[in-house]
Protein backbone atom coordinates (compact mmCIF):
# COMPACT_ATOMS: atom_id res chain seq x y z
CA UNK A 1 0.00 0.00 0.00
CA UNK A 2 1.20 3.49 -0.88
CA UNK A 3 1.46 6.36 1.60
CA UNK A 4 0.04 8.79 -0.94
CA UNK A 5 -1.34 8.53 -4.46
CA UNK A 6 -1.41 11.79 -6.41
CA UNK A 7 -3.96 11.99 -9.23
CA UNK A 8 -2.69 14.21 -12.04
CA UNK A 9 0.82 15.09 -13.23
CA UNK A 10 0.43 18.81 -13.79
CA UNK A 11 2.35 21.50 -11.92
CA UNK A 12 0.43 21.02 -8.66
CA UNK A 13 0.65 17.23 -8.69
CA UNK A 14 4.33 17.09 -9.58
CA UNK A 15 5.28 19.76 -7.04
CA UNK A 16 3.31 17.98 -4.34
CA UNK A 17 4.84 14.58 -5.15
CA UNK A 18 8.36 16.01 -5.04
CA UNK A 19 7.72 17.43 -1.58
CA UNK A 20 6.19 14.19 -0.34
CA UNK A 21 9.10 12.16 -1.65
CA UNK A 22 11.59 14.49 0.03
CA UNK A 23 9.67 13.92 3.28
CA UNK A 24 10.36 10.20 2.94
CA UNK A 25 6.88 9.08 1.89
CA UNK A 26 6.11 6.38 -0.65
CA UNK A 27 4.22 8.34 -3.34
CA UNK A 28 2.95 7.45 -6.80
CA UNK A 29 1.35 9.70 -9.42
CA UNK A 30 -1.45 8.38 -11.63
CA UNK A 31 -1.81 10.31 -14.90
CA UNK A 32 -4.37 9.71 -17.63
CA UNK A 33 -2.14 11.06 -20.43
CA UNK A 34 0.98 9.61 -22.00
CA UNK A 35 3.12 12.52 -20.79
CA UNK A 36 3.27 14.98 -17.92
CA UNK A 37 2.48 18.66 -17.54
CA UNK A 38 -1.29 18.98 -17.80
CA UNK A 39 -1.96 22.38 -19.35
CA UNK A 40 1.79 23.04 -19.55
CA UNK A 41 1.51 21.36 -22.93
CA UNK A 42 3.80 21.39 -25.94
CA UNK A 43 3.42 19.80 -29.36
CA UNK A 44 6.18 18.96 -31.80
CA UNK A 45 5.02 20.40 -35.15
CA UNK A 46 6.88 21.07 -38.40
CA UNK A 47 10.28 20.64 -36.74
CA UNK A 48 9.63 23.00 -33.82
CA UNK A 49 7.91 23.08 -30.43
CA UNK A 50 4.57 24.84 -30.00
CA UNK A 51 3.01 25.64 -26.61
CA UNK A 52 -0.72 25.11 -26.93
CA UNK A 53 -1.64 25.35 -23.26
CA UNK A 54 -0.03 27.70 -20.73
CA UNK A 55 1.86 30.36 -22.64
CA UNK A 56 4.30 31.88 -20.17
CA UNK A 57 5.51 32.02 -16.59
CA UNK A 58 5.53 35.03 -14.33
CA UNK A 59 6.77 35.07 -10.75
CA UNK A 60 5.55 37.32 -7.95
CA UNK A 61 6.26 35.43 -4.71
CA UNK A 62 9.75 34.92 -3.33
CA UNK A 63 9.61 31.13 -3.28
CA UNK A 64 8.32 30.80 -6.84
CA UNK A 65 10.92 33.35 -7.99
CA UNK A 66 13.62 31.14 -6.47
CA UNK A 67 12.15 28.14 -8.28
CA UNK A 68 12.16 30.01 -11.60
CA UNK A 69 15.76 31.09 -11.04
CA UNK A 70 16.72 27.46 -10.47
CA UNK A 71 15.05 26.61 -13.78
CA UNK A 72 16.98 29.45 -15.43
CA UNK A 73 20.27 28.14 -14.08
CA UNK A 74 19.49 24.75 -15.61
CA UNK A 75 18.57 26.29 -18.98
CA UNK A 76 14.94 25.16 -18.71
CA UNK A 77 13.44 28.66 -18.79
CA UNK A 78 14.61 32.02 -20.09
CA UNK A 79 13.19 35.52 -20.08
CA UNK A 80 10.82 35.97 -23.00
CA UNK A 81 9.29 39.43 -22.78
CA UNK A 82 8.35 42.20 -20.37
CA UNK A 83 5.63 43.60 -22.62
CA UNK A 84 2.22 42.08 -23.22
CA UNK A 85 0.52 44.37 -25.72
CA UNK A 86 -3.22 45.00 -25.65
CA UNK A 87 -5.34 44.60 -28.77
CA UNK A 88 -8.85 45.95 -29.27
CA UNK A 89 -10.96 47.26 -32.12
CA UNK A 90 -9.04 50.54 -31.68
CA UNK A 91 -5.74 48.83 -32.51
CA UNK A 92 -2.62 47.59 -30.74
CA UNK A 93 -1.47 49.40 -27.62
CA UNK A 94 1.62 48.97 -25.41
CA UNK A 95 1.14 47.92 -21.78
CA UNK A 96 0.90 50.41 -18.95
CA UNK A 97 4.16 51.00 -17.09
CA UNK A 98 3.03 49.04 -14.03
CA UNK A 99 2.16 46.03 -16.22
CA UNK A 100 5.74 45.62 -17.46
CA UNK A 101 7.54 42.77 -15.72
CA UNK A 102 9.51 39.66 -16.55
CA UNK A 103 7.68 36.87 -18.33
CA UNK A 104 9.52 33.61 -18.92
CA UNK A 105 9.23 30.89 -21.52
CA UNK A 106 10.75 27.45 -22.08
CA UNK A 107 12.99 27.26 -25.18
CA UNK A 108 12.18 23.53 -25.36
CA UNK A 109 8.47 23.99 -24.67
CA UNK A 110 6.49 24.34 -21.45
CA UNK A 111 6.49 20.61 -20.80
CA UNK A 112 10.22 20.93 -20.02
CA UNK A 113 9.29 22.20 -16.54
CA UNK A 114 7.06 19.20 -15.92
CA UNK A 115 9.72 16.78 -17.17
CA UNK A 116 12.22 18.34 -14.78
CA UNK A 117 9.85 17.96 -11.83
CA UNK A 118 8.94 14.41 -12.87
CA UNK A 119 12.55 13.26 -12.64
CA UNK A 120 12.89 10.33 -10.18
CA UNK A 121 9.15 10.27 -9.40
CA UNK A 122 7.05 7.13 -9.79
CA UNK A 123 4.41 7.91 -12.41
CA UNK A 124 1.83 5.56 -13.91
CA UNK A 125 0.90 7.08 -17.28
CA UNK A 126 -1.99 6.28 -19.62
CA UNK A 127 -4.12 5.35 -16.63
CA UNK A 128 -7.47 6.84 -15.65
CA UNK A 129 -9.07 6.34 -12.25
CA UNK A 130 -12.67 5.25 -12.84
CA UNK A 131 -13.91 4.57 -9.29
CA UNK A 132 -12.91 5.31 -5.71
CA UNK A 133 -13.88 3.67 -2.44
CA UNK A 134 -12.50 3.22 1.07
CA UNK A 135 -12.17 0.34 3.49
CA UNK A 136 -10.26 -0.13 6.77
CA UNK A 137 -8.86 3.43 6.75
CA UNK A 138 -7.43 3.18 3.27
CA UNK A 139 -8.46 4.36 -0.16
CA UNK A 140 -9.05 1.89 -2.97
CA UNK A 141 -8.80 3.26 -6.49
CA UNK A 142 -9.79 1.26 -9.55
CA UNK A 143 -8.21 2.18 -12.88
CA UNK A 144 -9.43 1.71 -16.44
CA UNK A 145 -6.90 -1.14 -16.61
CA UNK A 146 -9.03 -2.92 -13.98
CA UNK A 147 -6.22 -2.57 -11.45
CA UNK A 148 -6.85 -1.67 -7.80
CA UNK A 149 -4.47 0.71 -6.06
CA UNK A 150 -4.47 1.15 -2.27
CA UNK A 151 -3.19 4.15 -0.37
CA UNK A 152 -3.40 5.83 3.02
CA UNK A 153 -4.05 9.26 1.45
CA UNK A 154 -4.98 10.81 -1.88
CA UNK A 155 -3.99 14.15 -3.35
CA UNK A 156 -6.25 14.93 -6.30
CA UNK A 157 -5.12 17.68 -8.69
CA UNK A 158 -7.63 17.08 -11.47
CA UNK A 159 -10.19 19.82 -12.32
CA UNK A 160 -13.13 20.04 -9.91
CA UNK A 161 -15.71 18.92 -12.54
CA UNK A 162 -13.70 15.72 -13.05
CA UNK A 163 -13.18 15.21 -9.32
CA UNK A 164 -16.85 15.26 -8.35
CA UNK A 165 -18.10 12.22 -10.32
CA UNK A 166 -15.35 10.13 -8.72
CA UNK A 167 -15.54 11.30 -5.12
CA UNK A 168 -18.97 12.79 -4.43
CA UNK A 169 -20.58 9.55 -3.27
CA UNK A 170 -17.76 8.69 -0.87
CA UNK A 171 -17.66 12.17 0.70
CA UNK A 172 -21.17 12.23 2.15
CA UNK A 173 -19.66 12.87 5.61
CA UNK A 174 -17.75 15.92 4.33
CA UNK A 175 -20.53 18.21 3.02
CA UNK A 176 -18.60 21.46 3.51
CA UNK A 177 -15.72 20.05 1.48
CA UNK A 178 -18.08 19.15 -1.36
CA UNK A 179 -19.78 22.53 -1.18
CA UNK A 180 -16.50 24.31 -1.95
CA UNK A 181 -15.72 21.98 -4.86
CA UNK A 182 -19.21 22.44 -6.33
CA UNK A 183 -18.72 26.22 -6.35
CA UNK A 184 -15.67 26.02 -8.64
CA UNK A 185 -16.42 26.96 -12.25
CA UNK A 186 -14.20 26.32 -15.27
CA UNK A 187 -14.16 28.00 -18.67
CA UNK A 188 -13.13 26.19 -21.87
CA UNK A 189 -10.77 27.44 -24.56
CA UNK A 190 -10.09 26.78 -28.24
CA UNK A 191 -6.42 26.99 -29.23
CA UNK A 192 -5.01 27.25 -32.74
CA UNK A 193 -1.40 26.57 -33.68
CA UNK A 194 -0.63 28.08 -37.09
CA UNK A 195 2.46 28.23 -39.32
CA UNK A 196 3.16 30.85 -42.01
CA UNK A 197 5.49 31.51 -44.91
CA UNK A 198 8.94 32.56 -43.73
CA UNK A 199 8.88 35.66 -45.96
CA UNK A 200 6.50 37.49 -43.61
CA UNK A 201 7.92 40.19 -41.35
CA UNK A 202 6.82 39.81 -37.73
CA UNK A 203 6.79 43.01 -35.62
CA UNK A 204 8.27 42.59 -32.15
CA UNK A 205 5.00 43.94 -30.71
CA UNK A 206 3.28 40.72 -31.81
CA UNK A 207 5.32 38.57 -29.43
CA UNK A 208 2.60 38.51 -26.73
CA UNK A 209 -0.82 40.12 -27.11
CA UNK A 210 -3.82 40.17 -24.79
CA UNK A 211 -7.08 40.80 -26.62
CA UNK A 212 -9.41 43.22 -24.85
CA UNK A 213 -13.19 42.74 -24.89
CA UNK A 214 -13.07 40.65 -28.05
CA UNK A 215 -15.93 38.16 -28.52
CA UNK A 216 -13.67 35.57 -30.18
CA UNK A 217 -10.00 36.07 -29.35
CA UNK A 218 -8.34 36.21 -25.94
CA UNK A 219 -4.63 35.70 -26.68
CA UNK A 220 -2.15 35.94 -29.57
CA UNK A 221 1.50 34.97 -29.32
CA UNK A 222 4.38 34.64 -31.71
CA UNK A 223 5.39 31.24 -30.42
CA UNK A 224 8.48 30.96 -32.62
CA UNK A 225 10.09 33.79 -30.67
CA UNK A 226 10.47 31.40 -27.73
CA UNK A 227 12.80 29.13 -29.69
CA UNK A 228 13.87 31.02 -32.80
CA UNK A 229 16.81 28.72 -33.49
CA UNK A 230 14.44 25.75 -33.90
CA UNK A 231 11.85 27.46 -36.10
CA UNK A 232 12.10 27.46 -39.88
CA UNK A 233 8.92 29.52 -40.24
CA UNK A 234 6.77 31.86 -38.12
CA UNK A 235 4.39 29.94 -35.84
CA UNK A 236 1.61 31.64 -33.88
CA UNK A 237 -0.72 30.47 -31.13
CA UNK A 238 -4.24 31.90 -30.84
CA UNK A 239 -6.49 31.24 -27.85
CA UNK A 240 -10.20 31.95 -27.83
CA UNK A 241 -12.42 33.79 -25.42
CA UNK A 242 -14.36 31.64 -22.97
CA UNK A 243 -17.70 32.60 -24.50
CA UNK A 244 -16.61 31.58 -27.98
CA UNK A 245 -15.25 28.27 -26.68
CA UNK A 246 -18.50 27.48 -24.85
CA UNK A 247 -20.32 27.70 -28.18
CA UNK A 248 -17.71 25.58 -29.98
CA UNK A 249 -16.89 22.72 -27.61
CA UNK A 250 -19.39 20.28 -29.11
CA UNK A 251 -18.71 21.15 -32.77
CA UNK A 252 -17.46 17.87 -34.31
CA UNK A 253 -15.55 19.59 -37.13
CA UNK A 254 -12.38 21.15 -35.69
CA UNK A 255 -11.90 23.31 -38.78
CA UNK A 256 -15.33 24.87 -38.27
CA UNK A 257 -14.54 25.35 -34.57
CA UNK A 258 -11.22 27.05 -35.26
CA UNK A 259 -11.63 29.06 -38.45
CA UNK A 260 -13.34 32.06 -36.76
CA UNK A 261 -10.19 32.65 -34.69
CA UNK A 262 -8.07 32.87 -37.84
CA UNK A 263 -10.56 35.19 -39.48
CA UNK A 264 -10.61 37.43 -36.43
CA UNK A 265 -6.84 37.73 -36.10
CA UNK A 266 -6.67 38.57 -39.80
CA UNK A 267 -9.23 41.29 -39.23
CA UNK A 268 -7.52 42.75 -36.14
CA UNK A 269 -3.85 42.57 -37.20
CA UNK A 270 -2.99 41.64 -40.80
CA UNK A 271 -5.07 39.85 -43.44
CA UNK A 272 -2.41 37.24 -44.20
CA UNK A 273 -2.70 35.85 -40.65
CA UNK A 274 -6.12 34.41 -41.58
CA UNK A 275 -4.51 32.08 -44.12
CA UNK A 276 -1.65 30.04 -42.62
CA UNK A 277 0.21 27.35 -44.54
CA UNK A 278 -0.89 24.84 -41.90
CA UNK A 279 -2.87 24.91 -38.66
CA UNK A 280 -4.10 22.63 -35.89
CA UNK A 281 -6.87 23.03 -33.32
CA UNK A 282 -6.92 21.88 -29.73
CA UNK A 283 -9.87 22.32 -27.39
CA UNK A 284 -9.47 22.59 -23.63
CA UNK A 285 -12.70 21.77 -21.79
CA UNK A 286 -11.23 22.90 -18.45
CA UNK A 287 -8.83 25.63 -19.53
CA UNK A 288 -9.08 28.13 -16.72
CA UNK A 289 -10.88 28.48 -13.41
CA UNK A 290 -13.39 31.32 -13.66
CA UNK A 291 -14.38 30.87 -10.03
CA UNK A 292 -11.83 29.16 -7.80
CA UNK A 293 -11.89 27.97 -4.21
CA UNK A 294 -9.81 30.81 -2.83
CA UNK A 295 -7.66 28.55 -0.66
CA UNK A 296 -4.25 27.00 -1.27
CA UNK A 297 -5.73 23.49 -1.03
CA UNK A 298 -8.73 21.63 0.37
CA UNK A 299 -8.35 18.79 2.83
CA UNK A 300 -10.42 16.37 4.88
CA UNK A 301 -9.62 13.35 7.02
CA UNK A 302 -13.20 12.07 6.76
CA UNK A 303 -13.61 9.34 5.69
CA UNK A 304 -9.90 8.92 4.82
CA UNK A 305 -7.19 11.58 4.30
CA UNK A 306 -7.88 13.46 1.07
CA UNK A 307 -6.45 16.70 -0.34
CA UNK A 308 -7.49 18.64 -3.43
CA UNK A 309 -4.99 20.94 -5.12
CA UNK A 310 -4.45 22.81 -8.37
CA UNK A 311 -4.80 26.25 -9.88
CA UNK A 312 -8.55 26.00 -9.26
CA UNK A 313 -7.82 26.17 -5.54
CA UNK A 314 -5.32 29.01 -5.29
CA UNK A 315 -5.73 30.98 -8.51
CA UNK A 316 -5.46 30.50 -12.25
CA UNK A 317 -1.82 30.36 -13.32
CA UNK A 318 1.29 28.22 -13.01
CA UNK A 319 2.51 30.03 -9.91
CA UNK A 320 -0.82 29.39 -8.17
CA UNK A 321 -0.63 25.70 -9.05
CA UNK A 322 2.92 25.55 -7.68
CA UNK A 323 1.85 27.08 -4.35
CA UNK A 324 -1.15 24.75 -4.21
CA UNK A 325 1.11 21.73 -4.70
CA UNK A 326 3.36 22.82 -1.84
CA UNK A 327 0.37 23.37 0.44
CA UNK A 328 -1.14 20.02 -0.53
CA UNK A 329 2.03 18.15 0.41
CA UNK A 330 2.13 19.87 3.81
CA UNK A 331 -1.55 19.12 4.39
CA UNK A 332 -1.21 15.45 3.38
CA UNK A 333 1.71 14.98 5.78
CA UNK A 334 -0.30 16.50 8.63
CA UNK A 335 -3.34 14.33 7.86
CA UNK A 336 -1.22 11.18 7.89
CA UNK A 337 0.21 12.12 11.27
CA UNK A 338 -3.19 12.77 12.86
Amino acid sequence: MKDVIVIGAGMAGLTCAQQLKQAGLDVTIVEKSAGVGGRMSTRRLQGTWVDHGAQLISAKSDDFTRFVRKLQDKGIVSEWTRDVYRLSADGLRPPEADARHQRYCCPSGMTAIAKYLANDLTIINNTRIISVNHCDRKWQLVSDRNETLETAAIVSTIPAPQFLPLFENVLALAPSFLQVVHAVKFAPSVTIMAGYNASHHIPDEWRAIQCVDDPILNWISYDSSKHAEKSSQPVFVYQSSAEFAKQSMEEPDLEIAGKPLLNQVGKLLEKWLANPEWWQVHRWRYAIAEEWAGVSCLSTKVPVPLVCAGDWCAGKNIEAAYHSGLAAAESAIELLKS
